[in-house]
C-alpha cells in the first residue's frame, strides 16, 4: 500500500508528480481542478490564494494581472469605468470625475471643461455657458455678468467664466457678452 502522495505505477509506490494528489493507498494520481494546486507528492489540492487562479492540474497558481480580477474563477479584463491593482478579487470603481478604459490599472482624471459621474469610461464636455476645473463631478453655470471665454497662460489653455467689460452684459450660461443697446449702459460685472 502506497504512502499519501504516492500511487502505484509499473508495480512501484512512485511519487504523484506536481498538480496530482493522492490519499493513502492510492492506485493512481488524480489531477487538481482549476483553481486548486499542489507540489509533487500531496495528499490534497489547495485552493488558490483570493485574486489568483490556476488551470486543472496546475502545481502553482497565477495572481491576476494589474486591470484585470478574478471573476467566476478566471482573470477578467475590467470594464471601461473601473480599474484594479494586481491580485484583485473585484474591479473597482472611478470615482466621479475620473475615467477609465477597460482594462486600465488607475483612473484618469478628467481635464478641464469635462466632467463624469463616478463609474464613467469617458468625460463629458460641459454644456455651452459653463465650465470645469480638472477631474470635476460637474459644471458650473456662468453667472449673470460673465461668459464662456477662452484664454491661456502659459502652455495652458481653457474656457473659463470672465467678467463681461464695461458697456457689455451677459445673462447667466452666456458664451459671450453683449453689447448695450444705445441709451443704456452697463458697468463691469453686470446682468443688464
Amino acid at each position: 500500500v502506497c504512502a499519501a502522495g504516492r500511487a502505484v505505477q509499473s508495480g512501484t509506490c512512485t511519487q504523484c508528480t506536481g498538480g496530482k494528489f493522492a490519499v493513502a493507498g492510492s492506485t493512481t494520481c488524480s489531477t487538481c481542478t482549476a483553481n486548486t494546486f499542489s507540489a509533487a507528492g500531496a495528499s490534497g489540492c489547495s485552493n488558490c490564494n483570493a485574486g489568483s487562479t490556476s488551470s486543472s492540474g496546475a502545481s502553482s497558481c497565477t495572481v491576476c494581472a494589474a486591470g484585470r480580477a478574478v471573476q467566476s474563477g478566471t482573470c477578467t479584463q475590467c470594464t471601461g469605468g473601473k480599474f484594479s491593482v494586481a491580485g484583485s478579487t473585484t474591479c473597482t470603481s472611478c470615482s466621479a470625475g475620473k475615467y477609465s478604459d477597460a482594462g486600465d490599472t488607475t483612473c484618469s482624471g478628467c481635464s478641464a471643461n469635462t466632467y463624469s459621474n463616478a463609474g464613467a469610461s469617458d468625460c463629458i464636455d460641459c454644456p455651452a455657458g459653463s465650465t470645469a476645473s480638472a477631474s470635476s463631478s460637474s459644471c458650473t453655470v456662468c453667472p449673470a455678468g460673465h461668459a464662456v471665454q477662452f484664454g491661456c497662460f502659459f502652455f495652458f489653455c481653457s474656457n473659463s467664466c470672465r467678467d463681461c467689460s464695461a458697456g457689455k452684459f451677459a445673462l447667466a450660461g452666456s458664451t459671450t457678452c453683449s453689447s448695450c443697446v444705445s441709451n443704456t449702459y452697463s458697468t463691469a460685472e453686470s446682468s443688464s
